[in-house]
Parts: C-alpha cells; sequence; structure tokens
C-alpha cells in the first residue's frame, strides 16, 4: 500500500514560499514579527475556547430542555432536588460526581504523573523538562489550594462568598446554633455544613467549574507540545529573547525523541481523564449552579492557568553563556571549541538549515556571499546547506535521499525544535563518541517533512578541547508505509568558495594508508569503499587543507566517520564555487529499509579543525579517540610485549612445538604469547586455509588433552626477571567460514550468499552473514566458548576477504549492527581481555572497532621501511598507541629486504602495542645480543606512546631522513625517533626540528649528552650525524632539567 501523501495546503497551492518569491540572498532568522508571547497559540486558542463555549452549550440546554427548564432548582443546594433531578448526572451523589470530580484533583494529578513519568518526551531522569512541568504543577496545584482548600485560613471561594454577604445559617442543630456568638463564625462551607448549616446569601464561586477546567487544561497544555511534536505539527509558542526580540520557544525547550504514537506511553491515560472532566464540565453547566457563578469559576481557572503558561513567556530568559559550548540566539546556533567555531542557521523562508561558518573562533553571523541566481541554479541550489535532500532545486549530491512506498523521493525537512544538552546521548546499537558534561555539549535538531510523514533529529556533539563536532541523525518514518534511504551522509556542510586541497587514504592489502594530494576542482572529488567493510583500498578518513598548508602550519579540516562497512567520501566543487564536504554510508550498500514506526540510525561521523596544520589535526583525532571513543580499559595502559607464533611456525605445530615456542619467548622476557590461525577442527582438522573455518574447536590432534592444559603450561611460565606469568592469547576468525568445514554442511544459509549465484570464495572462504540474528548467537557462545576454555588474555580477531554477494544493498548495514552487537556483548562479558582488531593487515582499522577495541594489527606487511610509511599514514588520524606493530624475521617475506634488527624495533616501538613475529631460534647472534636492548627500549617508551602527543617531523614520502617525536603530557620528557633510507654522500642531511616541546625550558639529551633550551630543539634542531649504510635508526630521549 502506498504511503497516505498529505495534499500541499490551500495556502500555498504546493509553492513553497521561496519559489514564490526568489531571492538572491537567504533571510537570517533572528527574530519573528508573530503575536505577543502572552497570547496563546492558534492551537491552545481553539483548546481554550472549548470551555466557555461547553458552559454556554449547558446553560443553553438547561434554558431550552423542557425536562430541565420544569424541574425545581434549589439555589441553596445550587442543584435541582432528588426527586425532581431531569437526569442521574444531575443528581449530586451520581457516581461520577462522587468517585471523580469530589476528588477531582487526585485524578489530575495521577494522569498528570503518569504522563510526566512515562512519555519519552521528557527524556531521562530528572531532565530539565521533566522539573519544569513538575513546577508548573505545583504551582497550578497550589492555585487549586488556594482557591478550594485553604488560603492561610478560609479558602479564596469561602472567603469571596462571605466578602460578598454570604454566612451559615444553622437551620438543623439548634444547640450549636444557642452556641454560636455570630452566625458568621462558620467561616468556610465545610464547617458550616458539618454542623448542619447552610452556605446563603453571597455569590458561591463553582468549585465543580473551576476544577475541572483547571484540572483538564493543566493536562491540555502539559501534552499538547509532545503531541504536536510527534503529530509533526508547528509548536507556535513564543517568548521574548534577552534582547527584546520573539522567536519560537523552540530556541530554549527541552525536547527529547518522540518515539511511537502520539497517544503511547501516558498519554491514554490522561486523555481519558481530560475527556471525562470535559464531560462532567458540560454536565455541571447543564444542571448545576447559575450562569454568573459558572462564569466566574471559569475566570478564576483561567486566571491561574494564564500565570502559570502565558505570563512566563513574556519575560526575557537569561542571555546565554558567552563561554558555552554552545549557544542558541533565536534559531542561529554557534558551536565554540577552544580554536574552532561551527555556525549555521535556520532559513525562516524554508525551514532549512543553512552552514555559515566551519573554521577558526567567530562571534558573529555574517550576510552570505551573493549568488546571481538568474539561470537553473536557485534557491536551495544557492544556499550553504546543513542536511541538503535532492529534487528540489538543489542539483548538488544529497546527504540524505529517501525512496518514499509510493516511489517519490522528493524529502521535504523543515526546522521544528532543537534542545541543547550537557553531555552526549549514546547512539543505540553503534559505536560512537562518548562524554559527559563539562567535556560535550550536543544540540539536538528536529526536522519534518509533512507531506511523506517523516521526521529528523540531526545531533551536534562540540568537544571543545579538541576542536572537535561529532554528527549523526536519524530517519524515524512516521507513515503508515515503509521507506528505503537510499543515501546517508552522517557529516555534510558547505564550504565557501575558496581553494582546497583533499588528502585522501588510498592503498591495498600489505601497502595501507598511502596518500595522495589533490585539489578539489569543479565536480567530484571523491572515494568510497564496496568491499563491505572499511577496507585496505580506502580509509573512511580524509582532510581538506588550504593549498599552503604543511604538516606544522595552515588550516586543515579532518572527517572520520566511525563505521566498519562501506562508505563513500566526497568533496563536490559546484558552479557557484562553494565546496560540498559528505561522509557517510555509500549508497552502492544503502536502500536500508525503514518500516513504520522505525528509526534509522546514521554511524556518527566526526570533523576536526586545526589552525596548525596536519599534526594539529592529526592530534585532535588522538586525543580525542583515546579519551573519548575508545573504552576498552587497555585504551591508556601499556600493553604487553608479545610474541605471536605465525611467522615463525604457521599452520605446522602442536602443543609440543608451541610450548617449546612459548619457553623461547620466556627466555626473551616476552610478556604475552599469542597462538595464531590452525589450533582447530575436528572432521576438517585446519592444516591450511581450505579447512576447517568456522569449526571453533581444538584440534585434536594437536591438542589430545584440548586447550586447557597446554594454556596452564604457558601461564605457569615467568616473565624474564619479573615475578609476573607470562600471558596466553589466541586467533580467531569468527565472521568466516570454509565450505570444508561441520559448521558450513550443516548451515549452508547461514553465509552471505544471493539467491541461485555461485558463491565466489577468496582465500578458500566465505562470509557468514552476521545480519542474522542466528549468526550473531552462534558467534557470541563460540567466542565465549573458547575464552572459558582456559586463562585466556587476550584475542586477535582476524577478518580476511571482503564481502561479495549479498542478497541486497542494505544487508552491509545489517551486517555491521550485528557486528558491533556480538562485539560489543564479547567485550562487556570479558573486559579484562585485551582484544586486537586485524582484516588482513589493516583492512579494518577503523573508528568503529578502535571504540570496542584498543588496538589493531596495522598492516600484513611488517617490512619496516614500508611500515614506517603506512604507519605515519595511519597516524593522520588514528592515534600510535591503537598499533599493532612487530619485529620480524629477515629476508622479510613480502619484500626480501634485510634490514637491521635496531631499524626493525624502532619503527615496531613507535606503536602501542610492540611484539615480534618470528622463531626466537632462528635469530642470528647479533640479532640475539641486540634484543634484549630493543625490548628494554620498547617497554621504555611505550608509556608515552600510549599517552603522549604525537609529531610527524618528516615523511618517508618526502625525506630521506623521516623522523617523528612523542612528548609527554606533562612536557617533561620526549621521544625522538630518526631514520635515514640510504646513505648519502651528499647532501647533508637537513637539521632535525623538533616540535612540541616549552620553549623555555631546557632538556638534556642523550645524542650528545647536552643541554639545550626547548626553543633551541625546535627552531635549530639537532644535526645528527649518520655512518654510512642504509636503514639507519636512532632513539633519542630529552628529559627536562
Amino acid at each position: 500500500m502506498a504511503t497516505q501523501r498529505k495534499s500541499p495546503s490551500s495556502e500555498s497551492n504546493g509553492v513553497s514560499p521561496a519559489d514564490e518569491k526568489p531571492t538572491t540572498s537567504m533571510r537570517m532568522p533572528t527574530s519573528s514579527a508573530r503575536q505577543s508571547p502572552f497570547f496563546p497559540t492558534r492551537l491552545e486558542a481553539q483548546l481554550i475556547a472549548i470551555y466557555p463555549l461547553t458552559l454556554l452549550l449547558g446553560s443553553v440546554f438547561s434554558t431550552l430542555s423542557p425536562s430541565t427548564r420544569n424541574a425545581p432548582y434549589s439555589a441553596n443546594l445550587q442543584s435541582h432536588p432528588v426527586e425532581f433531578a431531569p437526569s442521574y448526572f444531575a443528581q449530586k451523589k451520581n457516581v461520577f460526581n462522587v468517585y471523580f470530580v469530589k476528588v477531582g484533583w487526585f485524578w489530575t494529578t495521577l494522569a498528570f504523573g503518569v504522563f510526566v513519568g512515562f512519555h519519552p518526551s521528557f527524556g531521562q531522569g530528572a531532565s530539565a523538562r521533566r522539573l519544569r512541568a513538575l513546577l508548573r504543577y505545583g504551582v497550578v496545584t497550589t492555585w487549586w489550594c488556594f482557591l478550594t482548600q485553604w488560603c492561610f485560613g478560609p479558602p479564596l471561594i469561602d472567603r469571596g462568598f462571605r466578602f460578598t454577604g454570604g454566612q451559615c445559617e444553622l437551620l438543623r442543630d439548634a444547640d450549636a446554633r444557642d452556641d454560636m456568638s455570630s452566625p458568621r463564625e462558620y467561616i468556610t462551607a465545610a464547617t458550616c455544613k458539618a454542623v448542619g448549616g447552610t452556605w446563603k446569601g453571597g455569590h458561591d464561586i463553582s468549585g465543580h467549574v473551576f476544577l475541572l477546567i483547571l484540572g483538564s487544561s493543566l493536562l491540555w497544555l502539559e501534552f499538547l507540545p509532545a503531541l504536536t511534536r510527534v503529530e509533526g505539527l508547528r509548536d507556535g509558542r513564543l517568548i521574548t529573547l534577552p534582547d527584546g526580540k520573539v522567536a519560537s520557544v523552540a530556541v530554549e525547550k527541552d525536547l527529547a525523541k518522540a518515539e511511537g504514537e502520539a497517544t503511547a506511553r501516558g498519554v491514554k491515560f490522561a486523555l481519558g481523564v481530560a475527556a471525562l472532566m470535559w464531560w462532567m464540565l458540560l454536565m455541571t453547566a447543564a444542571y448545576f449552579h447559575t450562569w454568573f457563578e459558572k462564569f466566574t469559576g471559569l475566570l478564576v481557572a483561567f486566571a491561574g492557568l494564564w500565570t502559570v503558561y502565558f505570563l512566563p513567556r513574556g519575560v526575557p530568559q537569561p542571555a546565554n553563556d558567552k563561554h558555552a559550548a554552545i549557544t542558541a540566539s533565536g534559531t542561529n546556533f554557534t558551536l565554540t571549541a577552544d580554536g574552532m567555531s561551527y555556525l549555521f542557521h535556520v532559513d525562516t523562508a524554508t525551514g532549512d538549515l543553512i552552514s555559515d561558518h566551519f573554521g577558526g573562533p567567530t562571534t558573529d553571523f555574517t550576510p552570505p556571499a551573493f549568488v546571481d541566481q538568474r539561470g537553473w541554479v536557485t534557491t536551495l541550489g544557492a544556499y550553504r546547506r546543513e542536511f541538503p535532500d535532492v529534487g528540489r532545486g538543489d542539483f548538488r549530491l544529497p546527504a540524505i535521499h529517501i525512496e518514499h512506498a509510493d516511489g517519490d523521493t522528493v524529502t521535504a525537512l523543515r526546522y521544528q525544535s532543537h534542545e541543547i544538552s550537557q553531555g552526549k546521548p549514546t547512539l543505540p546499537g553503534l559505536p560512537a563518541t562518548y562524554g559527559s558534561a563539562g567535556n560535550v555539549t550536543t544540540v539536538t535538531v528536529h526536522l519534518y517533512d509533512n507531506v511523506s510523514d517523516v521526521s529528523a533529529a540531526l545531533l551536534y556533539s562540540v568537544f571543545p578541547k579538541y576542536n572537535a563536532i561529532a554528527r549523526s541523525f536519524s530517519i524515524t518514518n512516521k507513515g503508515n508505509s515503509t521507506i528505503s534511504i537510499e543515501r546517508a551522509a552522517s557529516f555534510s556542510t558547505d564550504f565557501p568558495n575558496v581553494e582546497l586541497e583533499m588528502i585522501e587514504p588510498h592503498g591495498d592489502w600489505s601497502h595501507e594508508f598511502q596518500t595522495v594530494r589533490r585539489t578539489v576542482d569543479y565536480g567530484e572529488t571523491t572515494f568510497r569503499s564496496t568491499t563491505g567493510y572499511s577496507s585496505h583500498i580506502h580509509n573512511p578518513f580524509f582532510s581538506l587543507v588550504s593549498p599552503t598548508t604543511t604538516e606544522s602550519t595552515g588550516e586543515a579540516w579532518g572527517f572520520s566517520l566511525i563505521w566498519t562497512g562501506s562508505f563513500a567520501a566526497t568533496a563536490q566543487r559546484f558552479s557557484n564555487g562553494y565546496v560540498r564536504m559528505l561522509m557517510g554510508l555509500n549508497p552502492l550498500h544503502a536502500s536500508i529499509p525503514v518500516a513504520p514506526g522505525e528509526t534509522f540510525q546514521s554511524p556518527e561521523a566526526v570533523g576536526v579543525y586545526s589552525s596548525e596544520g596536519l599534526g594539529g589535526m592529526s592530534r585532535s583525532f588522538h586525543d580525542l579517540y583515546r579519551n573519548h571513543l575508545s573504552r576498552a580499559k587497555f585504551t591508556d595502559q601499556t600493553r604487553p610485549v608479545l610474541l605471536n607464533s605465525w611467522e615463525g611456525l604457521g599452520f605446522k605445530f602442536n602443543d609440543t612445538s608451541l610450548v617449546k615456542l612459548a619457553g623461547e619467548a620466556e627466555e626473551l622476557g616476552i610478556e604475552l604469547f599469542v597462538m595464531d590461525d590452525g589450533w582447530f577442527g575436528v572432521e576438517y582438522p585446519r592444516n591450511n586455509d581450505t579447512l576447517g573455518l568456522g569449526d571453533w574447536t581444538p584440534n585434536p590432534a594437536k591438542f589430545p588433552q584440548g586447550l586447557r592444559p597446554f594454556i596452564d603450561k604457558v601461564t605457569s611460565m615467568k616473565v624474564l626477571n619479573e615475578p609476573k606469568a607470562m600471558k596466553f592469547g589466541i586467533w580467531v576468525e569468527p565472521e568466516m567460514i570454509n565450505p570444508n568445514s561441520t559448521l558450513y554442511h550443516k548451515h549452508p544459509d547461514w553465509v552471505l550468499h544471493a539467491g541461485k549465484h555461485q558463491r565466489t570464495l577468496t582465500r578458500n572462504q566465505l562470509v557468514l552473514n552476521v545480519g542474522l540474528p542466528e549468526v550473531q548467537d552462534f558467534m557470541i557462545s563460540t567466542v565465549s566458548g573458547i575464552l572459558d576454555s582456559g586463562n585466556i588474555s587476550y584475542v586477535k580477531w582476524d577478518n580476511n576477504r571482503g564481502m561479495h554477494e549479498l542478497s541486497h544493498p542494505s544487508d552491509d548495514y545489517k551486517y555491521m549492527l550485528g557486528l558491533y552487537r556480538v562485539i560489543d556483548n564479547l567485550t562487556t562479558s570479558y573486559p579484562d581481555v585485551l582484544f586486537e582488531g586485524c582484516a588482513s593487515g589493516g583492512g579494518r582499522f577503523d573508528p568503529g572497532l578502535l571504540h570496542y577495541w584498543s588496538q589493531s594489527w596495522t598492516s600484513d606487511n611488517t617490512d619496516a621501511s614500508d611500515r614506517l610509511t603506512i604507519q605515519m599514514g595511519t597516524s593522520l588520524v588514528y592515534p600510535p598507541s591503537a598499533m599493532g606493530c612487530h619485529i620480524s624475521a629477515v629476508p622479510n617475506q613480502l619484500t626480501g629486504r634485510n634490514i637491521s634488527i635496531v631499524y626493525r624495533g624502532h619503527v615496531a616501538m613507535m606503536c602501542g602495542s610492540f611484539g615480534l613475529e618470528l622463531n626466537p631460534e632462528e635469530l642470528s647472534p647479533e640479532e640475539s645480543a641486540a634484543l634484549p636492548s630493543i625490548m628494554a627500549a620498547a617497554k621504555a617508551v611505550n608509556p608515552i606512546v600510549i599517552s603522549g602527543a604525537f609529531y610527524r617531523l618528516a615523511h618517508p614520502a618526502h625525506s630521506n631522513w623521516p623522523a617523528v617525536q612523542f612528548v609527554s603530557r606533562d612536557l617533561t620528557q620526549s621521544a625522538v625517533f630518526a631514520f635515514q633510507q640510504s646513505y648519502r654522500v651528499k647532501p647533508a642531511a637537513p637539521p632535525l626540528r623538533l616540535q612540541g616541546l616549552d620553549p623555555k625550558a631546557r632538556y638534556t639529551n642523550n645524542w650528545d649528552n647536552a643541554t639545550y633550551s626547548g626553543a633551541t630543539y625546535m627552531n635549530h634542531g639537532l644535526n645528527v650525524a649518520w655512518k654510512s649504510g642504509d636503514y639507519q635508526s636512532k632513539l633519542v630521549w630529552l628529559d627536562k632539567v
């Protein structure tokens, strides 16, 4: 069934205001020229008008109805006598009056409590919106109490009765009458009636009318904003800003994500109570009280409601904190970091979000550039937009593209409201940055398409310390048919017409994170991964820089997608010169269905600005990802030195040979022994890569007694010269399967496949469809069983091929959600296990997995010279602390190079996880002699690698003498790695200029054992003397005096 599409309003005749009056520049929204904020909105006015109309209807009925008009009416009773009551509802003792109206405030309180307590629009816990609602309820309740119960003595209704000449007349109790010094001593209606008296003579405001109007209006005015937001209607309330301008209440109200239907979670009950109150108000108007009594009841109820709900709107709101990370003046939004500003606003004509600035600090909104709109590109196509769609005049690539059930692909999302909150919400089922109040502030902007019944919530979270903006969005289908997400760019913004260049990572297996720098010219500068994963070929990161930007100077913007699946990254320069950047899902792996009532959540993307070149951008990413993305306990801890069995033994091992290798590792001071591929398989033993993948049972031929006895032997060994025991780690590849496996023969439907098409093999294996819940459960139980089988402290999680046959483009998205569920479950259940990601090397070195795992294997290429380039490229966005790097044997298995073990060691210890990938007994005497000092240096430098600031001093692509530097957080220590790639007779090596030191402090160094100022090291530099020979390296320590 096609989606029920709303027809355009009669006012616009289907033409937007922007189309009716084309302009050459957009309007900046700062104020509203609408009515006073003291007055109700149109919707509120229609609601309030129900009450006088109800009283009028009831009173007219009582006058015109023969049975009511002819029935005797008692002014003292304020009703018809029971024996002459014209209706059941005309009797004071009717069940609704006794058990509902008489205790009406109890029902009001109960309905209010259920609604405020359970409706999702109030957020979680003691949210600001919930607290404000409780405050309003308290004030209204106080007004009800003062009028009907007590006001420092008699209630106001009784005071008014006596003021107008009324008193208590005792008719039945003679003794009480004789004891009275004055009949007026019984000064309340309750006490008068308690002694048998009659309350008469004055004007008696209708308490029933007052209570029923006050209670039902309280409920309506509380859940009206939630209902209008859920239904996609405009909440037209206004407030007065600090500068006296009137603006939409949306600039300050705290809204939470609306979930489900309008009547969900507490609203049904509140609606029922309010509806019954209206019915009893109609009955009261028809059968009880005089016209004037009912009218005054209406007035005093409205007086209280106006004081609580309308008067505060006209009081100027407190001015925004000038130092707040996010401020909103009207609908102009300013996101402020220590060295960055991000500005955007709402265009009043279109409801569209307009980009204003992303760069260095600024405080003001300025008029946009003039764009001549003659020709085909007008209105939206000439604007700089924050969340662009396609099909309404913007011919650039969109951030969001939705296909509706009827085939329509036009979406017109307009601004509705926003809220600013301290901290940052989690993204359901997805990895994301995190932080609490003081670290991050978030603004959520709500948009709605009234035609297609689709809502969007855009999240902007600013981390001031890191000059970083984290962005994501969700799309909720509020229609009655399934929609499809065809494009979803998590981060999109439009730059002005300035010269920009893109730095793009590229590569392949064993050739990861090479970079190319190209001009962003007219058209699209784009790259993407279609492998199903982030991949070696590209990485979900790119940088935009000014043409003059260097490693340490100039402007640089970095964009990183927190995602492990296929992605697309684009910088598009359009005819007007504006440059649109997009980072998000690959459209080829989208077409994600969203059923009615469901929500699509995009991955998160992070944007960083630096005025200190690429190095400043990288350090912002490093610190942000270490402190606010990677959640593993090991992220800020030094890592154990490990030995992996793969390059030493391959598949050819058993428990005896592994124990022997572990013993050799023990003698070297290894802290973690890792058993790699080849340990599993019963029916299909894993003796090569064609067998057993998916059958995670220890191979009985290799482990006759199972894993536990073998693991116990390894963990009983002691680390050399230390009292601690050696730890044990294991290799797994849970997402993959060999056709030659028991699992495949049992569940061939568990693999990714496209109908009857051939299932293509890579590395003799297929990919399990991790989007299936049963596959996820299998992976969780299998890996949990492995970890429970012995004292396992480390897991290397491998993934050795890309995705081929997908039955639907959205399978990749579902796969990733399933994978994140599995990994989240395992890392939560086993927080003391160190997980390392691997995908044929660096095929999934991405922020999505970094959220769960503190480190990843950087490349299968362990040639130290190649690795230096790979690691420096990876450091553009990822901290060296997250890299796994090992010394391997020479000649290198891949390149055949024979590089010294000192050079190999220095390259490997630049990473958070340092280790060996070799058989110790095959080391040369020279290598064996050098290894103890190399391992000691690795342990010494690891703390500064884990937490220090990283500087790329010279890149191997640009210098024969590459170098990097780590500086401790307190600037008291620095470690410098300097390299010579090939010996040059001439020219001389350039001076090695350092960075990041305290310029006024003095530092000693172990190169020439001299002491220099920080300024000298940074501006003059060190002249390192290199001996003849290729592939030399040095580690220079600096210590603050």
